[in-house]
C-alpha cells in the first residue's frame, strides 16, 4: 500500500522564517533558521548576521530530529530520563541527533508535515522562534 504524506511547501516555510526572524530580532538573540520538510530534508535556512557559523548545521539537525520522530527536540531529556543508559548513550551519539531545545515538528490533523530548527541563542530561545515559526504556518492553514 502506497502512503500519501503531506509536507510542507516552500511557500509555507518562506511564511515561517520572518516570524522565527522576527522573534529572534525582539529577543535580541541571533540565530539561524532551518525549515525542513516531513522527510526532513531542507526546505528553506537563513542565517543571521553575527549568529555562529556552527548555529546553521545546528539548526538544520534541530530540525531534523523534530520532523523525524514527530517530537520537540526540548522533550527529549524527559523522554530518556527513564531509558536504559545504553538507549540514552545511543541516541546521543547518533549522527544528526539533537536532545535539546531548539526543534519543534509542524504536525497537521496529527501528521507530521516538516519542522523548524533554531539555533544561536539559548535553548529556550531557539525553541520560541521555532515555535513563532511554527504557529505562523499554523495560522496560514487556517485561513
Amino acid at each position: 500500500m502506497l502512503r500519501n504524506q503531506p509536507s510542507l511547501s516552500l511557500d509555507l516555510a518562506m511564511l515561517a522564517l520572518p516570524a522565527a526572524l522576527a522573534e529572534a530580532r525582539s529577543l535580541r538573540v541571533r540565530i539561524s533558521v532551518s525549515i525542513v520538510d516531513a522527510a526532513g530534508q531542507l526546505i528553506h535556512l537563513a542565517h543571521m548576521d553575527g549568529a555562529p557559523a556552527l548555529s546553521r548545521d545546528i539548526a538544520t539537525d534541530k530540525a531534523y530530529t523534530a520532523a523525524s520522530f514527530g517530537l520537540a527536540t526540548s522533550r527529549w531529556e524527559a523522554e530518556l530520563a527513564g531509558a536504559p543508559a545504553s538507549v540514552r548513550n545511543g541516541l546521543a551519539h547518533r549522527p544528526r541527533m539533537v536532545l535539546f531545545g531548539g526543534g519543534v515538528p509542524v504536525k497537521v490533523d496529527g501528521a507530521v508535515v516538516g519542522a523548524i530548527g533554531v539555533s544561536g541563542a539559548s535553548a529556550e530561545q531557539d525553541e520560541q522562534c521555532a515555535q513563532a515559526g511554527v504557529d505562523a504556518i499554523l495560522a496560514a492553514l487556517q485561513q
